[in-house]
């Protein structure tokens, strides 16, 4: 006796649950292909996995540092960031950035904002301090803005030295 039952015409059916599984584990084997790629390929200095940074610049603002990533996702790697979620890509932009525990304020597929409320240390009448920071890839180009200075670098993994800068003078009570 046949395994599946025949059809009229001579077809034979096909549960749709192996359907399901045989697709499931085509797709799987393909993001894993695709992963290895994508890890291969990380080896210029501005990459990470499948983001390559373009620019970053950090505002300073009191304690808070407000940042902006310029970046771009492989080719074969956007449509699936697209269709299964941005979970990953946010995950790895706070890792190549370096600040954990910022929070993203917005993230597409080629720029991401993020925001670190505790970013400087507030050393008392309206002056700051932003420590010097180190990168998880080379970034081509940073711009780090305070009130009164802007510092640009180059082929940078660190923003070295730090920066002090004032901000609003308090309001005398």
């Amino acid at each position: 006796m046949d395994k599946y039952p025949a059809y009229p015409e001579g077809k034979a059916f096909i549960p749709q649950s192996t359907t399901y599984v045989m697709m499931r584990s085509v797709l799987l084997c393909s993001l894993l292909l695709l992963a290895l790629v994508g890890g291969a390929a990380a080896a210029d200095a501005n990459r990470y996995s499948y983001l390559s940074i373009d620019q970053v610049t950090i505002t300073l603002s009191g304690e808070e540092a407000h940042i902006a990533v310029d970046y771009r996702i492989d080719a074969g790697i956007r449509p699936l960031v697209a269709i299964f979620g941005r979970g990953d890509l946010h995950q790895k932009v706070r890792r190549v950035l370096n600040f954990e525990e910022a929070k993203v304020v917005s993230l597409s597929l080629d720029r991401a904002e993020l925001l670190v409320e505790k970013a400087s240390m507030d050393y008392g009448e309206g002056s700051y301090w932003f420590p010097s920071h180190e990168f998880g890839v080379t970034v081509p180009s940073l711009v780090v803005t305070s009130p009164q200075n802007t510092r640009a670098l180059n082929q940078t993994t660190l923003f070295p030295r730090g920066m002090g800068y004032f901000g609003a003078t308090p309001t005398s009570a």
